[in-house]
């Protein structure tokens, strides 16, 4: 009998361990990119608000609160190398951000596969890093709810980005697992660097967690004029430490989101994702 309790203990630490944590959950949807203009963009994020605030409270019940604001004004660059697109290749992203001259790089892996993406080493050796495995879920025309989870970690960057030592530096554990050299070069994909906007500042009353709404809006270049954002994204995003989530909260952020995709005159559903346009943008940064 004792030795029967020791293997059942021993059995539930096991799946205890390999039961990772989704820390994060969040819907994304892509938006009708001509609906905005960098001239009347506040106005026109706005104007989205006014159909997003009845619509969930509509489907949930529950109160949208807050006023939406411009949350954050910097550029984006994603890395990897030419040609070979090895990074991609491995089912990473690498991207930095800068805003105010301060620069924060990610080192993201993304699978269908909940234990995949969490067995992938994404920790820093960095001050200040933080990582969490997330839930990202999107819609097509054909697949109404769909769910890719990314493990990632953000770290303060000082360096120079242009060789593979860049990430090694912050990224040991992608380094012992890949072995890739030093001394690859990292080339700017697409040659782009974006400028991103993103609307926060409203939140969804989802009952045991709040989730924050964010509209992100991506320029190529300085935004002027009349010009529109080459990607326009809606989403929320709810967190836990614990992932306890409830029964109520999980199936509350579902009914959101299902009337998010009814706003047909916003959402453009089988648009192109913010980092599926990077790599797009030029046809011939992965090709040999």
């Amino acid at each position: 009998m004792r030795r029967l309790l020791i293997a059942v203990l021993g059995s539930l630490a096991l799946q205890a361990q390999a039961n990772p944590d989704v820390i994060s959950r969040e819907y994304k949807l892509i938006l009708d990119a001509s609906r905005f203009q960098s001239q009347t963009e506040s106005g026109d994020v706005l104007a989205l608000m006014q159909a997003v605030k009845p619509a969930i409270e509509n489907a949930i019940g529950r109160d949208v609160s807050g006023a939406i604001s411009l949350d954050h004004d910097r550029q984006v660059r994603f890395y990897d190398t030419a040609s070979t697109c090895r990074l991609r290749e491995l089912g990473y992203s690498f991207r930095e951000r800068v805003e105010n001259g301060e620069s924060e790089v990610t080192l993201k892996f993304r699978s269908p596969d909940r234990y995949i993406a969490d067995f992938e080493d994404v920790s820093s050796s960095t001050n200040g890093a933080e990582s969490k495995l997330e839930a990202d879920v999107g819609a097509t025309s054909a697949i109404p709810f769909k769910v890719v989870y990314s493990h990632s970690t953000k770290a303060p960057n000082t360096r120079t980005l242009n060789r593979m030592d860049d990430i090694h530096a912050h990224f040991p554990g992608f380094q012992s697992d890949y072995g890739l050299d030093d001394n690859l070069t990292l080339s700017l994909v697409g040659g782009l660097t974006i400028r991103e906007r993103a609307y926060r500042n409203v939140d969804i009353d989802l009952g045991q967690h709040d989730a924050e709404i964010s509209v992100t809006l991506w320029y190529q270049g300085t935004p002027s004029g009349s010009q529109s954002p080459v990607v326009a994204e809606l989403s929320f995003k709810y967190e836990d430490p614990s992932a306890d989530y409830t029964r109520k909260v999980v199936n509350r952020a579902r009914q959101a989101f299902d009337a998010l995709r009814g706003l047909e005159q916003w959402v453009e559903a089988d648009g192109q994702t913010k980092t599926g346009f990077v790599y797009q943008y030029d046809s011939a940064f992965c090709q040999p």
